[in-house]
């Protein structure tokens, strides 16, 4: 006679926190390629590779020391397209800015994705990252 081996049983429970882990963590990687793949500031290119956002905020803070020093030099700023962008301190800071708030409403987003009662099938969505 058979006997079931309760160590290998799996509830319906255990089965949806499973499926709710797995769509947790597709919530992730969706939120990471997003900031990955950036967003376009101005008619800025900004990438949000950890080398190029390494990048922006050493800037950010040259700028802020241009700034607080009354210094305007122009910096040539290559953005996620290739192209070259004389910028000024404040633009610096400014781009830096809203890239920052561009990250952080995708973290938002992932949050709100991740407290719905019933998980969307598509996490890629456009409509679930606005």
């Amino acid at each position: 006679m058979w006997t079931p081996d309760s160590s290998v049983i799996i509830t319906a429970e255990q089965r949806e926190v499973a499926k709710r882990e797995a769509t947790h963590a597709a919530i992730n990687a969706e939120r990471n390629r997003r900031i990955e793949a950036g967003t376009i500031i101005g008619d800025v290119y900004v990438t949000g590779r950890a080398e190029d956002a390494r990048k922006l905020v050493s800037l950010a803070l040259i700028a802020q020391m241009r700034i607080a020093a009354g210094v305007e030099t122009i910096t040539i700023f290559r953005d996620g397209d290739n192209t070259d962008h004389e910028l000024t301190p404040i633009q610096i800071l400014n781009l830096w800015q809203q890239s920052a708030a561009y990250v952080s409403h995708l973290y938002a987003k992932s949050w709100e994705i991740k407290a719905l009662e019933t998980l969307p099938e598509d996490i890629t969505e456009n409509s679930l990252w606005t």
